[in-house]
């Protein structure tokens, strides 16, 4: 038997446009980054105002929910120190953390939401107005 040199490179292209096509694949899958803004920062929680759509993004009982922004005070809650925000779908309460530098007001400060056992259960997106 020859050794056929046009059947092993035909075979590798094959095989490197598949993983390439499998590879880039996911990143194409889900909305553009430019229609919401993961809420991380204290900064983009006390942005927050009323009537801005929100997103719960449970990964405890696996689900997103939208909810609306309706007080200044509850836009605060986002960002406060040991506040609680409930899951609307499993009804899980989860605390809020900030890490980063204590007492130091920094950028370097991020926002998270926390189940009893201290793990990071929830997450909060602002979705944007944009409608490019």
């Amino acid at each position: 038997m020859q050794n056929q040199p046009g059947i092993h490179m035909k075979t590798s292209l094959t095989l490197l446009t598949a993983f390439a096509l499998g590879v880039a694949a996911p990143v194409f899958a889900g909305p553009p980054c430019n229609y919401y803004e993961t809420i991380r920062r204290e900064a983009q929680a006390r942005a927050l105002q009323t009537g801005t759509k929100v997103l719960y993004v449970c990964t405890q009982c696996k689900s997103v929910s939208e909810h609306t922004i309706e007080s200044e005070a509850q836009a605060m809650d986002h960002c406060r120190e040991n506040a609680t925000v409930t899951c609307p779908i499993c009804k899980t309460t989860y605390r809020v953390v900030l890490v980063g530098p204590p007492k130091n007001p920094t950028p370097k400060r991020e926002i998270k939401y926390v189940n009893d056992k201290g793990e990071e259960c929830l997450f909060v997106v602002k979705v944007s107005d944009k409608k490019d």
